[in-house]
C-alpha cells in the first residue's frame, strides 16, 4: 500500500508530537461523514469519536469538539457566544 500522506494531517501529527499526545492517525478507505460511521469503521463505541465543529466568531475560528455521543445545539451556542 503506497503511503498515506495530506498537508493538514502532517500539521496536526506534528502539533500532537510536539505536545506530547501520543497516538496514531488512522486513515479510512470509505468516507466517514458521521461520528457513527467513523465509529463503525473503526470498530469502536459511537462515544469514542469526537466530532469536531468550526465556527467563526467575530472572524476568528471556533473549534468546538464533543464526543461522538452528543450533538451539538448550534442555536444555543451561539446564543451563548455573542453575549
Amino acid at each position: 500500500m503506497p503511503a498515506r500522506d495530506h498537508p493538514a494531517v502532517r500539521a496536526v501529527r506534528e502539533a500532537l508530537d510536539a505536545g506530547g499526545v501520543p497516538g496514531e492517525v488512522v486513515w479510512l478507505d470509505d468516507a466517514a461523514s458521521t461520528a457513527a460511521l467513523a465509529a463503525a469503521a473503526l470498530g469502536v463505541e459511537v462515544g469514542a469519536i469526537a466530532n469536531s465543529l468550526v465556527f467563526l466568531l467575530d472572524g476568528q475560528p471556533l473549534l468546538v469538539l464533543t464526543s461522538g455521543a452528543h450533538r451539538v445545539d448550534t442555536e444555543w451556542l451561539g446564543e451563548r457566544l455573542a453575549s
